[in-house]
């Protein structure tokens, strides 16, 4: 899967970089772009230091040619970068694979312990927000059907507070016209449409 990252046109080339820029530099900036999925700086197999060029793999196609027209001959740090869309030339797999870390306790950016990489001193960007764990998608699996209910309930409520409070100014005046149109079924059913849609579309924005 990764050999056709490349050709796929989602994989962003960006050269003549900082030397002393990181990972998560490149992550934090491009970022601002869209969805990265995977930022590989390239580097001397013997020094481990960079070479100023790196590869930064997007969801889509289309996210990665805005990307290039928008950091194209973009100053970093001084230093005026390049960004296209990669080409593979049969060694794009090589950068973009999945690296294996052994010793997870130390940081992969300077090879010391005591911290991870989005915390590492030598970000010259500063800190970044570590990924959210995907420990609840995995409790989600394994719950009965009725907590995975009150979970997802949990969830909407929890992103946004303002749901909750634009669910009970719309209880009672949905209760108020279901009284009112009684006498007219049809219309009735109408007026209760007008006020769950507008609820219902909230909702899917929010979320």
């Amino acid at each position: 899967m990764s050999g056709g990252l490349a050709p796929s046109k989602s994989t962003v080339y960006v050269s003549n970089l900082p030397f002393s820029v990181t990972n998560n530099d490149l992550y934090r900036i491009f970022s601002k772009c869209s969805k990265v999925v995977k930022v590989t700086i390239v580097k001397d197999k013997d020094t481990r230091r960079s070479k100023g060029v790196a590869f930064i793999l997007f969801l889509d196609k289309n996210s990665a040619q805005n990307c290039t027209r928008a950091i194209n001959n973009k100053q970093l740090f001084g230093r005026a970068i390049k960004a296209s869309i990669a080409i593979d030339n049969g060694r794009a797999a090589e950068f973009i694979r999945r690296r294996s870390y052994f010793d997870k306790s130390k940081c992969y950016e300077c090879g010391e312990s005591g911290h991870l990489s989005y915390a590492c001193p030598k970000n010259m960007l500063g800190e970044r927000e570590p990924p959210k764990k995907k420990e609840e998608k995995k409790k989600k699996k394994i719950a009965e059907p009725e907590e995975i209910e009150d979970v997802a309930e949990s969830e909407d409520e929890g992103e946004d507070p303002t749901l909750d409070s634009l669910s009970q100014a719309i209880k009672p005046q949905q209760a108020k016209t279901e009284e009112q149109n009684k006498w007219n079924p049809v219309q009735g059913a109408l007026n209760v449409r007008g006020f769950i849609a507008p609820k219902d579309k909230e909702k899917h924005i929010l979320q």
